[in-house]
């Protein structure tokens, strides 16, 4: 198989903020498969048979994580749980949240054990373009109606 999705996932305490993530955050999963197309013979092998899906949860309670602080396979995803502040997220702009998370991101898969993880920390890592940006944005907004569907 190869890894077709990449996905932050938030669990705060508090419903509310879990919420407002989902709906101003998510879209990213959607608009960050651009990065993978170009790189998609690095994202295939022998160690992803049967996984497409690349997590990174972040919680803000411990005992919610399956492995906390380590990377695990698990159903059709590599996964890694980690600890995170998820309030500092509450008062800056999705898009500087995105910038923040994808270096978080990247600093972790860049350690993980299979090179097609490895290969995603490294398109995690490229930052964001101007035009890059301005296209992310419609992504970060709620409802996502105004989202182009992604150029093939």
């Amino acid at each position: 198989m190869t890894i077709a999705s990449v996905r932050i996932y938030y669990y705060p305490a508090d419903p509310a903020l879990k919420l407002h993530l989902s709906r101003t955050h998510w879209g990213f999963a959607t608009w960050f498969n651009r990065r993978l197309k170009p790189i998609k013979n690095l994202l295939r092998g022998a160690e992803a048979k049967g996984v497409n899906i690349v997590n990174f949860m972040l919680f803000e309670d411990a005992a919610k994580a399956w492995r906390l602080g380590e990377w695990g396979k698990r159903a059709n995803s590599f996964e890694f749980d980690s600890l995170y502040d998820l309030q500092s997220l509450v008062d800056r702009q999705p898009i500087d949240n995105i910038k923040k998370l994808m270096k978080f991101s990247s600093d972790i898969a860049l350690r993980a054990p299979w090179p097609q993880v490895v290969a995603v920390g490294e398109a995690l890592a490229v930052p964001l373009s101007s035009a890059e940006e301005e296209d992310l944005l419609p992504y970060l907004r709620w409802p996502h109606a105004d989202v182009a569907r992604p150029r093939r």
